[in-house]
């Protein structure tokens, strides 16, 4: 007896508790910046002979260059937490030392310092190279490049990863601020191959990210040019959402005739009130520990 008693007041408690459970918290994607350029996307820039929406081939393009601290970006309303940047390029020409440096930074749009998350390509002594570089707020330098011995070190089937000209690739840069690291994902858009992909930990969180934004500034070389086209943006990120209950009342009927008779009303129980439910429970308890000492 003393056994189930127990196990009725252990049970009734947890209902109890399940029932006044809230929603659960879930984490929403959010889109944060989208285009196609298929319209004017009006991006700010320094140099519009360099950097300008193509209408004709509707997307924009870039000639990048050493020493004239050129930018073109976007303000977007980003804080902190996870992200994901997906673009289209294609280079058309590049020069020995010549960089396309794009991803999210913060007003200085600086290459040299933080804090910024940029997917590089870039021609230098290695070959055309690809790279994910973060500098973190603290100036840290966190960069992995597809040269082999950067990125897959001794590891057998290692070789160095280079890109091409006048091919079109689709870039993934992801952020991840649980695991503090940022990752990227080069695929050739027309056979669908993956060229290479890679990470690099970063051990701290990133802020002040505020801005979509290719950029030379930092960049002291000279007549190291780089041209072709960026298309197809779009910045995710997740936000935690907690649904709520909307509590809707019935609506009442009121009747448009009085009945004549008024019948007798039927006394009905009335439905116990959680203070009566936890009285009851708690009272349960009791008598059940008392059993269980007798």
């Amino acid at each position: 007896m003393q056994q189930r008693a127990a196990v009725c007041f252990f049970l009734g408690i947890l209902s109890f508790l399940i029932f006044l459970q809230p929603a659960m918290a879930a984490d929403v994607k959010v889109t944060l910046y989208e285009t196609d350029f298929s319209t004017d996307p009006g991006w700010i820039t320094n140099n519009p002979s360099y950097y300008y929406w193509d209408v004709q081939r509707e997307a924009y393009h870039f000639q990048t260059e050493g020493g004239t601290n050129g930018y073109s970006f976007l303000p977007v309303e980003y804080q902190r937490g996870p992200f994901t940047l997906e673009y289209d390029l294609v280079i058309t020409s590049i020069k020995k030392d010549g960089a396309v440096r794009f991803g999210m930074t913060n007003t200085d749009m600086d290459i040299s310092k933080g804090v910024n998350v940029l997917g590089v390509f870039e021609y230098e002594q290695y070959g055309r190279l690809m790279a994910i570089r973060v500098i973190d707020q603290n100036n840290h330098l966190h960069e992995t490049t597809s040269q082999y011995d950067s990125y897959c070190g001794d590891q057998p089937n290692c070789a160095t990863k280079q890109f091409a000209e006048n091919t079109t690739y689709r870039v993934v840069i992801r952020y991840n601020d649980e695991l503090t690291q940022a990752d990227i994902k080069v695929t050739n858009t027309e056979t669908g191959e993956l060229l290479w992909g890679y990470f690099v930990p970063i051990g701290d969180q990133l802020y002040y990210l505020n801005r979509l934004a290719i950029t030379t500034k930092g960049d002291y070389a000279i007549g190291n040019t780089a041209e072709g086209y960026i298309d197809n943006i779009s910045l995710t990120t997740y936000v935690t959402v907690t649904p709520t209950t909307v509590v809707t009342t019935p609506p009442t009927t009121v009747p448009t005739t009085i009945p004549t008779t008024v019948p007798t009303p039927t006394p009905t129980e009335s439905p116990v009130s959680p203070a009566t439910l936890c009285a009851a429970l708690v009272a349960a308890a009791g008598i059940a520990i008392l059993s269980w000492r007798r």
